[in-house]
């Protein structure tokens, strides 16, 4: 059972609509329980802690399933603290503040004081991802909406540098860094904003060594 289902499961088990948990979890919008029960997104273990603790389980219960601790989510494994939940099956990556120094020609990547993330090494293999080259990072602004919202969490591939169309990448350009959507467009490349009341940010070929792509975004959370 995906940790979607087993929210929806906790949830309906106590009769609580998606607007009331999200109410419990001290959020404004229930789009972000909505958003996770459908596995639109992948929760932070931020995010996993609160509303295991608005549900009144464990965070353990929402992750994991085993054959020996039936509940009405699944199967629970219990363990003592994070060393004890067998590291070799997950993937860690540390969620980084970026530093632009002597413009978009030289960046430094300072590590943030919150917890990592924690993904299932299954998960990265899947995607064909190599944990060396992953960096998490906070979303500032509402420049990407909907697809984006201000404080959520990127993870992006930092092998990935050559723009694929459409694809959304972390970029620095004219000593500013941004996480835009890539087009690639006769003669320019093109930063584009989700959120339409923003304007497209067009870099012609007599500016292009101004841009420096540091990676493509491979996974969302709230």
């Amino acid at each position: 059972m995906k940790i979607g289902e087993r929210i929806a499961a906790l949830r309906n088990a106590r009769e609580w609509s998606q607007r009331e948990l999200a109410n419990r979890c001290g959020w404004d919008s229930q789009a972000r329980i909505g958003n996770y029960e459908r596995d639109a997104r992948e929760p932070s273990l931020n995010d996993i802690e609160t509303i295991a603790s608005a549900l009144g389980v464990t965070a353990q219960e929402l992750l994991f399933g085993d054959t020996d601790n039936p509940t009405p989510t699944g199967r629970i494994v219990t363990y003592d603290g994070a060393d004890d939940i067998g590291r070799e099956n997950y993937v860690f990556v540390d969620r980084y503040d970026l530093k632009l120094s002597a413009g978009c020609g030289s960046l430094s990547w300072v590590v943030h004081e919150k917890d990592p993330l924690a993904f299932r090494l299954r998960f990265i293999e899947a995607r064909g991802l190599d944990a060396r080259h992953l960096k998490a990072l906070y979303v500032s602004g509402d420049s990407m909406e909907p697809y984006l919202s201000d404080n959520d969490t990127v993870m992006i591939d930092t092998s990935d540098i050559n723009p694929r169309n459409g694809e959304i990448y972390a970029v620095c350009y004219d000593d500013e860094w941004f996480i835009k959507r890539v087009f690639k467009e006769p003669g320019r490349i093109v930063l584009h904003s989700d959120n339409p009341k923003y304007r497209d940010i067009e870099i012609d070929a007599e500016k292009a060594d101004l841009v420096r792509f540091f990676g493509r975004v491979v996974w969302r959370g709230g």
